[in-house]
């Protein structure tokens, strides 16, 4: 395996190169993020953890690696103030530099653009995971979810998958599934979203004596929800309900 060394702010993060995909040494990215159990928030938050074997020392060992999206999963539940930081640098830095003469190229392409790319690759990844697991517990969680009926504020969403209403709400945010109207008040879902029926626009009147008020609101239909559990949530269909 063709092992690339990173530095972010004097810590070094592993990233090894497995079929023209970034995967991380594990231990890495929790210590950086402050996780004071490195393998057991390993092994509670990551869904996909391979074992690789990696010269160390002159030694060969086997350690853990994960996919970008785990990063991501570790991400969203640290609890140290720069993990947000720490996002942007793997976006910007890390995902250019291993992809730029792998499946396709990040060349010239905005930190938006290259979200949105990883972002579309993991939503194809885990449609078809869906597909070929379709017996495995989690999938049917998910399949649970996505058959129900209605949706969920963000806020509700948030405590559906066991994070922090605001960071659910920045994760949107950067990922391109919300944005904030001109007036900055109230937000507003991608229609890109909107059209693949992961986000809904609810509008619902106020009535305030002899005048009504018109409320929009943004909220999270259960196939979008369905994609954020697969992505950011536990498993198991009590933990997502």
């Amino acid at each position: 395996m063709n092992v690339i060394p990173f530095t972010y702010e004097q810590a070094n993060i592993r990233v090894i190169e497995k079929d023209g995909e970034p995967w991380f040494v594990a231990k890495d990215v929790a210590e950086l993020l402050g996780y004071t159990n490195t393998s057991k928030a390993v092994s509670t938050h990551c869904k996909s953890v391979n074992s690789c074997p990696t010269e160390m020392g002159g030694q060969v060992r086997h350690v853990q690696i994960i996919p970008e999206r785990d990063v991501y999963r570790l991400i969203m539940r640290s609890k140290l103030p720069g993990a947000e930081k720490f996002e942007n640098w793997v976006v910007s830095d890390v995902l250019p530099s291993i992809r730029k003469k792998g499946a396709y190229s990040t060349d010239g392409l905005s930190r938006m653009e290259i979200l949105k790319l990883a972002m579309q690759a993991e939503e194809e990844n885990l449609r078809l995971k869906a597909q070929t697991e379709a017996d495995q517990p989690k999938v049917e969680a998910y399949h649970l979810i996505a058959d129900s009926e209605g949706s969920l504020c963000i806020t509700d969403a948030a405590k559906s998958l066991q994070l922090q209403p605001k960071r659910l709400f920045t994760w949107l945010s950067i990922h391109k599934w919300i944005y904030r109207r001109p007036d900055g008040k109230h937000w507003i879902g991608y229609q890109d979203k909107l059209h693949r029926g992961m986000l809904e626009h609810k509008v619902t009147t106020v009535s305030q004596g002899e005048r009504a008020r018109t409320i929009e609101q943004v909220r999270v239909t259960a196939k979008g929800l369905a994609v954020l559990a697969a992505i950011l949530g536990p498993t198991g269909p009590g933990a997502l309900q």
